[in-house]
């Protein structure tokens, strides 16, 4: 088990280190200068070639890149071009809304397991066909139209829900202290788990099917034991597996900035940080933020993988 951690891990650097490389390369092909964008629209080309003197920018990538490597080994991320803050503090700033709106969504995600369960033990009712037709057309939604579709109803026609920002305090950074903080969070979260949650309902309710038609099942019925029993003790843990993984993978990727989500509701966070660092060409606040979206988008996966362990014992990582 330790050994495979330690491969894991010896492996993210190499990830981290290809990812770094390829956004490097991705900042440098996006047509526009950061010089000119911090210059103003009327900076004379002097002004330009200083300011790009000034960030190292006449550079070659290659140079570029090396020195961005040799402050990340002294965990220093650089510091912004556009607001002149180190990066580790903007992120630092981010992570806690990113953090508190990813784990909320994947909360609300989690519904779908109970839902998929129900579904497949009633398969081919009224109920079922509801679940499952209702499950295919709100996965089909795109998140963005969802997110607007949230904002105008709850946010502008009732009223009820603020629709952009964030607000209030939290506890331990993701429970909110506060109504203020709590209604800010809830159509974001609501928007992005929603989606997962038909979503983990379909998947959790396949794996349910298979799981309830094995032998090992007809058998456990064969003895007699009660169908609370059959379905709890021998069915669940196994149905679960495939649910994890996605719910894992979700968070991670969550942690990593819902970019999209975070964008149509002007809530800061990694992903609204991200996005509005391309625009203006900020590449030490791209690289820091990318690199933090893989770190813990790779740590999610590794978790994942160790659970399965503890829920299937027949899994041994050697």
């Amino acid at each position: 088990m330790y050994g495979y951690i330690a491969r894991r891990l010896v492996q993210l650097v190499f990830v981290l280190i290809g990812v770094s490389i390829i956004t490097f390369l991705i900042m440098f092909l996006i047509p526009g200068n950061p010089a000119y964008l911090l210059a103003g629209k009327n900076a004379t080309p002097q002004r330009v070639a200083e300011i790009s003197v000034e960030l190292g920018l006449n550079k070659p990538i290659y140079v570029q890149y090396g020195r961005f490597v040799d402050r990340l080994v002294h965990g220093n991320f650089g510091e912004s071009y556009q607001f002149e803050r180190p990066v580790r503090q903007m992120l630092q700033s981010a992570i806690p809304n990113t953090a508190q709106l990813a784990v909320a969504a994947v909360l609300i995600e989690l519904l779908g397991i109970p839902l998929g369960i129900y579904s497949a033990l009633r398969q081919y009712t009224i109920w079922d066909s509801t679940l499952t037709t209702t499950a295919l057309i709100i996965w089909g939604i795109p998140v963005f139209v969802l997110a607007v579709f949230m904002q105008y109803v709850f946010g502008v026609y009732l009223g009820i829900l603020p629709f952009y920002g964030t607000g209030g305090s939290t506890f331990l950074w993701v429970i909110p202290a506060d109504w203020n903080n709590l209604s800010h969070l809830i159509l974001p979260a609501v928007t992005l788990g929603i989606i997962e949650v038909a979503y983990i309902s379909y998947m959790q309710r396949a794996s349910m099917l298979e799981v309830i038609r094995s032998d090992y099942v007809r058998t456990a019925r064969a003895k007699g034991l009660p169908e609370r029993s059959v379905i709890l003790k021998h069915s669940l843990k196994n149905a679960v597996i495939p649910v994890l993984t996605i719910a894992g993978i979700d968070l991670g990727a969550l942690m990593g900035g819902a970019i999209l989500t975070e964008t149509v509701f002007s809530r800061y966070g990694v992903g609204l940080m991200v996005y509005n660092a391309i625009n203006a060409r900020d590449l030490p606040v791209v690289v820091g933020g990318v690199l933090f979206a893989t770190f813990v988008y790779v740590i999610a996966n590794l978790v994942v993988d160790l659970a399965y362990a503890y829920i299937d014992p027949r899994i041994r990582y050697e």
